[in-house]
């Protein structure tokens, strides 16, 4: 499956947020958070090695919103990466 460029990026700006989410301590690790919310993390880091062909689940965007992800940056990368 190719994913558009669109979704690349925003795959990319996820994974970003959440190296961001981990640097400022709001959450304590990428395997912290997979266990919250029951992500088999090795599927999630297919998605991060290979956004050209993996698809980010859409509820993984929902997750990372509730940690004050801007989703408008997430979308769009307009904005700053978190709110407030």
């Amino acid at each position: 499956m190719k994913i558009s460029d669109t979704g690349i990026e925003i795959t990319k700006r996820y994974f970003e947020a959440l190296e961001h989410l981990k640097a400022t301590k709001r959450i304590k690790s990428i395997s912290s958070f997979t266990d919250e919310y029951n992500i088999n993390r090795w599927n999630m880091m297919t998605v991060k090695n290979n956004p050209s062909t993996s698809v980010l689940k859409p509820e993984w965007l929902a997750y990372i919103i509730k940690y004050g992800v801007s989703p408008t940056w997430l979308l769009t990368g307009k904005g700053n990466i978190f709110l407030n």
